[in-house]
């Protein structure tokens, strides 16, 4: 093994921090496929052992590095002004700003952060301000709308908690296909994974209709990956634009939004919300 270079005690900051998200903050700004490698290789421990880039670190946990941090900066990674145009556009997308977070509306066809097969991505983008922004929830790639960047660790670590436990209240615009039966009801659905039922709640409520489609307000009660895609699927009502869940007619951008945020700051309620976008308004009111 090579020689150890960097050791991490973790403390309550970093307390239920993904290995693979601390890394990126704290050790060395590297790719995820850099990040897998390392850890396959054993050049990242955690008490001692090789562990998955997914394991949340708890209290007390030691991080071992066995490769130098400042020459791997500069592997595989983007210049500042590789991301010079992508940042202009991104900070016009930014609809509110204060020195704990920012609220920003999410353009379609960019992955909220890296992994093996994404060459762009929000957090990398948005770390060449000149300003470390932490990523506490995702949207998929192909969604639209509102997600919230932490500009600190602290209220990383708070905005964090407050999507685990569900204290973020979270709404979606989507059009489906066809015209669903009910006009407003709940989804419950359940799921058994890692050895574990789960299960996924959504509210919906019909705004409008038409012969083929119907365009839905949604809100999350909980936070499953892919939730609404993979229930609407379910349904036989697949989300417009959604090849992955059984669309496979039309070729527009995934039609799912994320419209409103609600949460409390500083013992504030704070309320972000966005309108339609026009390219679901078009395609919904001219089909």
């Amino acid at each position: 093994m090579s020689k150890i270079t960097s050791l991490y005690k973790i403390d309550k900051n970093f307390s239920d921090t993904r290995l693979d998200r601390f890394i990126k903050m704290e050790v060395s700004k590297i790719p995820q496929s850099l990040i897998e490698k390392y850890i396959r290789k054993k050049k990242i421990l955690v008490n001692k052992k090789k562990i998955k880039s997914s394991y949340k670190l708890i209290t007390d946990d030691i991080v071992e590095i066995y490769f130098k941090p400042n020459i791997e900066n500069t592997i595989k990674l983007k210049k500042i002004t590789d991301n010079f145009n992508d940042l202009k556009i991104l900070s016009k997308k930014i609809i509110f700003e204060c020195e704990d977070y920012i609220i920003l509306n999410k353009p379609a066809g960019i992955s909220s952060q890296g992994g093996l097969k994404v060459k762009k991505n929000l957090i990398d983008i948005l770390n060449s301000k000149n300003q470390k922004f932490y990523m506490v929830h995702r949207l998929d790639s192909d969604t639209v709308g509102l997600m919230i960047f932490a500009k600190n660790r602290e209220f990383a670590k708070k905005f964090s908690n407050l999507f685990q436990t569900h204290q973020i209240k979270k709404k979606y615009y989507a059009i489906i296909n066809g015209c669903i039966n009910k006009n407003k009801g709940e989804i419950i659905s359940k799921e058994f994974k890692n050895g574990k039922n789960t299960i996924s709640k959504t509210l919906f409520e019909v705004k409008s209709k038409s012969k083929r489609y119907s365009l839905l307000d949604i809100e999350l009660l909980t936070g499953r990956k892919h939730q609404i895609r993979k229930q609407f699927f379910d349904l036989k009502y697949p989300i417009v634009g959604d090849y992955k869940y059984g669309d496979k007619i039309n070729t527009i951008n995934l039609c799912l939004c994320s419209y409103f945020l609600e949460f409390k700051y500083k013992g504030e309620i704070k309320r972000y919300k966005i309108s339609i976008p026009k390219f679901m308004q078009n395609f919904f009111y001219n089909s």
